[in-house]
């Protein structure tokens, strides 16, 4: 089950090598005989572009529904690009999509939570419907952009501040958000539900200790730093690590217990889409 896009030139044809050098040239693809895949680690997002094989003025983008709703706006930018490079039209046959006509990202966006929103309902309608884990709407898309912005923000400060990535991690029901400490080094953290603390120069012991809190355990300790409200970061920055925050991480007891398994970017659902769609149901 998924969004499909036509994308229709109007030359003859669709040049092969073109389709196949404008992708090599942008990040996240792998271009294989007239097939564009896009995957990007650090959000998880993939969906893919390529050329109808009986129709050589067509290109078929394709990106599936049961998706967190980042998906789509991750997608949306990377399919304006391509018709904008290439002059393309579009057909887009989905119920509530934009028809045969002029592409914006604002139909686009429309049209893909329309059908993913069909997705959720169908699937969740099955007899033996699939363990969703969810998380709220608005964190998820706070999660994914910090993830989407992480490597060019990391690039930015060098080795100076560690960019850490979020994960996900199984719960009962909603899944738990986290992101890495290692030896209380300079970093931009996140707000998460919980940080996993590796202790190597700072372990009591001749070992690699590891040690999880919640987020209401590290917090305390972040507030002399300065917070970014807009992006719900705290910025340490220094050359020493302070001595409150070496006995802090110190004192954080070693646990018996990692976290539960960690889990792919695209079965963490939104909330209220799951919510919504099994009551329905």
């Amino acid at each position: 089950m998924s969004y499909d896009l036509f994308l229709k030139s109007n030359a003859s044809a669709l040049d092969a090598d073109e389709f196949a050098a404008y992708f090599e040239t942008r990040s996240n693809y792998k271009v294989d005989k007239g097939h564009a895949f896009y995957e990007n680690e650090d959000t998880g997002v993939y969906f893919s572009f390529e050329v109808v094989s009986d129709e050589a003025n067509t290109v078929a983008f394709n990106l599936n529904y049961f998706r967190p709703h980042f998906f789509g706006l991750e997608a949306a930018p990377e399919v304006s690009e391509f018709i904008s490079a290439f002059n393309l039209s579009i057909d887009d046959p989905q119920a509530d999509g934009m028809g045969e006509g002029p592409f914006s990202i604002e139909g686009f966006l429309r049209s893909w939570n329309a059908g993913n929103h069909f997705g959720y309902r169908a699937i969740l309608a099955q007899d033996e419907r699939p363990e969703t884990q969810v998380y709220p709407t608005a964190e998820l898309e706070r999660v994914w952009r910090w993830n989407l912005n992480r490597g060019a923000l990391q690039n930015q400060m060098g080795e100076t501040l560690f960019v850490p990535k979020f994960m996900f991690f199984k719960g009962a029901t909603q899944a738990s958000s986290a992101v890495v400490w290692p030896d209380a080094c300079p970093i931009f953290i996140p707000r998460a539900d919980i940080v996993i603390v590796l202790r190597d120069e700072l372990s009591n012991s001749t070992n690699r200790e590891v040690t999880v809190a919640k987020w209401s355990t590290i917090e305390p300790v972040l507030r002399d730093f300065a917070f970014d409200e807009e992006h719900g970061h705290y910025r340490l920055d220094y050359e020493v690590t302070p001595d409150p925050i070496v006995r802090f991480i110190q004192e954080l007891p070693i646990v018996s217990q990692q976290p539960n398994s960690g889990l792919a970017y695209d079965s963490v659902l939104n909330a209220e889409l799951v919510l919504e769609n099994s009551r329905a149901n």
